[in-house]
């Protein structure tokens, strides 16, 4: 192992020592959701529907007060397959000097958490073909389903069952 091998994996052990997963208001995931998963679009294109809905959670990670990763709980039907008292997972999204750190992990496994404590069945999301390995790893079901989200590229219909 090189020396650089060495700190990098040190630096890996330290900040996921030292950053926090707790909730945050919607509008403070813009700037993140707008440079990950819209290149830098405004911030209108980076509001979803349903971000001010009651019953909304968006959780983020923070290191030293700052976001380095993000992710919402939408209630909202998926039209791919009838699932009852579900909730969406939308933009999931990690700064890219932190990812493959355990940042998106951490942050869906609190998605689920928060789920289960507000007693949802099921929770689905439009993955990225990119993030599909990421999320049938932590036993996401994907029955087949792809479609192209305009500007964005090719998605995977994903759910699992909570409870």
């Amino acid at each position: 192992m090189y020396l650089h091998d060495h700190n990098i994996k040190l630096y890996h052990k330290f900040i996921l020592m030292n950053y926090e997963i707790r909730m945050t208001d919607p509008e403070n995931l813009l700037p993140i959701r707008s440079l990950i998963l819209r290149n830098n679009s405004n911030f209108n294109l980076c509001r979803y529907q349903g971000d001010k809905k009651k019953g909304s959670i968006h959780l983020a990670g923070f290191l030293n007060n700052k976001i380095i990763g993000g992710v919402s709980l939408i209630r909202n039907k998926p039209i791919y397959k009838n699932l009852k008292n579900c909730v969406q997972i939308r933009g999931m999204c990690i700064l890219s000097n932190f990812q493959k750190m355990g940042v998106g992990k951490k942050l869906v496994m609190e998605a689920e958490k928060k789920c289960m404590e507000m007693n949802i069945d099921f929770i689905w999301m439009n993955a990225r073909k990119v993030a599909l390995d990421f999320y049938l790893k932590m036993n996401y079901k994907d029955p087949g389903i792809t479609y192209e989200i305009s500007n964005i590229g090719l998605h995977h219909f994903l759910y699992k069952k909570l409870k």
